[in-house]
Order: C-alpha cells, then sequence, then structure tokens
C-alpha cells in the first residue's frame, strides 16, 4: 500500500459502522475515494498456521483494520482457510468514506471502511447510553455524557438516540496489548474511568487447535470498575461459502422459530434447518430473529454446510443463547448468537466459541 493510500484508509477508519439492513439509497460515491478491500490485507494483524487452518488476525490501535465504535475493536479475524476453501473472505470488493453502511456499485459491494468488518466480528451491546444525559447537538455547550462500549472504550453521547451505524468520539480507549505465536494471538485491554465508575480488564485469545481443523476464540471479561456491567455480546459470523448463499443450510439443535416471514422464495424453515432455496440477488437481504432455543448451552450448537461443495463449518459455545438474530445478503451469511452479560464490582465472565472446519465427507 502507498504511503497516501494508506493514510487515506487510516482516517477512513473513523466512518460509521456496518447497518445490518438494506443499503440506504444514496449518490454514488467520486471514484477518487473508492479503495479496493485487498489494502486492509497489508493492515497490523499476525497470521496464524496449525498446518491445517491458517487465519489472519487483526490487531486494534492506530491505523487498526476497524477503527468504528460498534464492533470490538480487537481480533477480528479474516481469511480463515481451511483446504483452500477461505470461510472469512472480505463480503465486499471496496470501501469508501463516501458510502454509509454499504452500497450495490456495478454488481458489487461498497462499504464505509468501518462498515467493512470480515468474520469472526463481535459486538457488545451499550452499557449507560440512556443515562449519559439529553444531547443538545446544534449547541456548542453540548453536555453529552459518557457511555460504555466493552471492546472499543468510553465513548461520548452525541446523539439523541442510540445510532449503531454513527461512529461516536472515544474518550478513553484504555490501555491495549498484545502477544502471539505461531498459532495463537492474546489481546489485551485494561479501562478505568473514575468518572463514570466503569471498569474492566479484556483478554481475547484467537486460537488454533494443535492437530484439529480448529479454532477457538476464548474471552475473559473481569469487572473492575465500581458499577455493574449489564450487556451482551455476538458475533457477526461474516461467512463466505458460496456466492449468493445458494445451497447453504443451517442446522440448529432445537426447533427454529423464525421471528419474520423470509424473502420470498429465498429460503425456508423447516423443524431445525433454515435452507436457501435459490441464490440471493443483488440488493436483496435474507434476515429474521430466531427463537425457539432453550435455557443451556446445549443450544448454542449449530452447523453451516454448502451442500453442493461439502464445505462448512460447526459454530458452538459454552453459554446458553440469549438471543438470535440471522442477517444475509449476496456476499455473506451472518447467523449471530448473543450471550447475556451481567457482572458486579470483582466477578469475572469466560466464554469461548469453537469454530469445526469441514469438508467434502468430514461433517
Amino acid at each position: 500500500m502507498s504511503s497516501k493510500t494508506q493514510k487515506f484508509a487510516l482516517a477512513a477508519m473513523s466512518s460509521a459502522a456496518i447497518l445490518t439492513g438494506a443499503a440506504l439509497a444514496q449518490p454514488r460515491p467520486p471514484a477518487a475515494t473508492i479503495i479496493p478491500a485487498s489494502t486492509l490485507d497489508g493492515l497490523p494483524h499476525k497470521d496464524i498456521s496449525n498446518g491445517i487452518v491458517s487465519a489472519k488476525v487483526y490487531l486494534p490501535g492506530d491505523g487498526g483494520f476497524y477503527r468504528g465504535t460498534r464492533f470490538d475493536r480487537a481480533g477480528v479475524v479474516a481469511h480463515a482457510t481451511y483446504k483452500g476453501t477461505d470461510y472469512g473472505q472480505y463480503w465486499f470488493s471496496s470501501y469508501s468514506p463516501a458510502v454509509h453502511d454499504f452500497q450495490w456499485l456495478d454488481g458489487q459491494v461498497t462499504v464505509s471502511t468501518a462498515s467493512g468488518a470480515a468474520g469472526p466480528s463481535e459486538e457488545f451491546t451499550a452499557i449507560g447510553f440512556n443515562e449519559a444525559g439529553p444531547c443538545r447537538e446544534a449547541a456548542k455547550e453540548n453536555k453529552c455524557g459518557k457511555f460504555l462500549k466493552i471492546g472499543v472504550g468510553i465513548l461520548k453521547r452525541d446523539t439523541s438516540d442510540y445510532i449503531f451505524v454513527h461512529s461516536y468520539p472515544v474518550l478513553n480507549e484504555g490501555q491495549r496489548g498484545y502477544s502471539a505465536t505461531k498459532t495463537s494471538v492474546r489481546l489485551t485491554q485494561d479501562l478505568s474511568d473514575k468518572e463514570t465508575g466503569w471498569g474492566y480488564s479484556y483478554v481475547k485469545t484467537v486460537r488454533l487447535t494443535p492437530g484439529k481443523p480448529q479454532m477457538t476464540v476464548e474471552h475473559v471479561l473481569k469487572n473492575t470498575g465500581t458499577k455493574d456491567l449489564v450487556t451482551s455480546v455476538y458475533c457477526h459470523n461474516f461467512l463466505s461459502l458460496s456466492t449468493g448463499n445458494e445451497n447453504l443450510e443451517l442446522t440448529a439443535p432445537f426447533t427454529l422459530v423464525a421471528g419474520k416471514p423470509l424473502a420470498a422464495d429465498a429460503a425456508s424453515v423447516n423443524g431445525k434447518t433454515l435452507k436457501y432455496l435459490r441464490a440471493v440477488k443483488e440488493g436483496e437481504s435474507v434476515t429474521s430473529p430466531f427463537t425457539g432455543f432453550g435455557a443451556t448451552a446445549a443450544d448454542y450448537d449449530f452447523k453451516v454446510v454448502n451442500t453442493k461443495t461439502g464445505f462448512g463449518q460447526r459454530i458452538r459455545a459454552d453459554q446458553p443463547l440469549s438471543q438470535i438474530n440471522f442477517w444475509s445478503i449476496r456476499t455473506t451469511f451472518s447467523w449471530e448468537p448473543y450471550i447475556a452479560i451481567s457482572l458486579k464490582p470483582g466477578e469475572t465472565k469466560r466464554w469461548t466459541y469453537t469454530y469445526d472446519y469441514f469438508g467434502p465427507g468430514e461433517g
């Protein structure tokens, strides 16, 4: 990446985050602002491999892959690859700071740079936004208060309502660090804010299991402040196994209940299985919340497979589900399971996601 392009890319990283719905009608961005997604490969990261699976783990900090305020900035994973199949391709071909969220251009997706996360990416729901006080956006005497997004930091409330596509000013990101081996990356964030009473120690480790086609994402979150931390976290599994998601099937250990009808003739739900009936079209989304799960961690166990190629992924966690959202467009499949978190001062929560990769005849 040239010095000029890199500076532009890094500045653009502060633009709005992804909106998991239909792209808004918007003007075509100036051609000079559009940058190929491939430039993201050059941003700070660690390549890990166990000889079976390889992956690219991005590092937080100035010039990091994700500089918005929606997703956890640490440990975004891209290009998890098994037997030549890339499960985490970028779901967009280019990015531009002139785009709001994402936009279809000439048959391809262009995103705002902060919208262009890869998978797996995680998001914690906001803490204390409503308590931060009303905002007076037009006045110089803006008296907006502080709220918290774990994985990002203390943010300034500068909108009347919480808007997850908005990039909020970061007031305190705490202290970050990382260490890496050939098969793992350990990322840390320690934050303390005396004014609000919020504080936490957060450790996230992306690890490839020796001798197995498997990746784990381990978390340890400790409340080091004086106020409770009540939030939830989900993984936006930007999965790329099929163009248009054609031939994809997801199987759950429970009967799936869609909260709203799926796009006409694009996908269907039958018992424990969600199945695409055709390729998703340009500009179309297939999305719904899902229920039907129980109160144990056994229900956080999903298998996604391309029935034509035989390549797929099993997605598990060691915690009960609190919510499921589902979103897909032509270029990505995102199953979004949530875990609830409630920590009093001094308490710690641990949770781990496990991803098993498989090919033809292995699932």
